[in-house]
């Protein structure tokens, strides 16, 4: 592994630890999930690494959080945080990130690569974490999945924001 691929798994695990900061969450009553800028994040890593690379940036954000840091919404950590109601999400973030790195597109289709990005950062997070919430918090999985579509609108611009913001770094940065 290169030094440069090293510097941007860290330097984008960094990023997703300080979005927390950035922008604090904001509770969403009902459901205990916060609205926050994580999955810009992850998704904002998909486009812009490669797979293996993207999966271990998010990874490596996930452990610092598991040995306590605060990283996770509302500036907290620990393995309380990942067998709690938002776990399933943050279990997922690295295999959406990853997702994402291998199905984009090669080339700039704008369409094609916010379609993999609603599928594998709405579709199957959203699936997939509200099994693990719907389990932790004791409600039905479908009323748990109808509480969650008040994200869907929020994640859909955080999905344009990310794929604006991987566009608009040069490649050369990146790679």
């Amino acid at each position: 592994m290169t030094t440069k691929r090293m510097i941007m798994i860290s330097l984008f695990a960094a990023m997703l630890a300080i979005s927390v900061f950035i922008f604090p969450p904001i509770p969403i009553p009902v459901i205990d999930v916060n609205f926050t800028l994580q999955t810009l994040f992850v998704i904002m890593i998909g486009y812009l690494l490669s797979p293996i690379d993207a999966f271990l940036s998010v990874f490596i954000y996930v452990l610092m959080g598991a040995i306590g840091l605060p990283v996770f919404s509302g500036m907290r950590g620990g393995l309380s945080i990942l067998f709690g109601p938002t776990g399933g999400f943050i279990f997922l973030f690295p295999i959406v990130s990853f997702l994402i790195a291998y199905t984009k597109s090669k080339t700039t289709k704008v369409w094609h690569d916010l379609l993999i990005g609603f599928v594998w950062g709405i579709l199957f997070l959203y699936l997939g974490a509200t099994l693990w919430l719907s389990f932790s918090i004791n409600i039905n999985y479908f009323k748990a999945l109808i509480t969650m579509l008040i994200f869907v609108p929020f994640d859909m611009q955080k999905i344009l924001l990310a794929y604006i913001i991987a566009r608009r770094i040069p490649k050369q940065v990146i790679y």
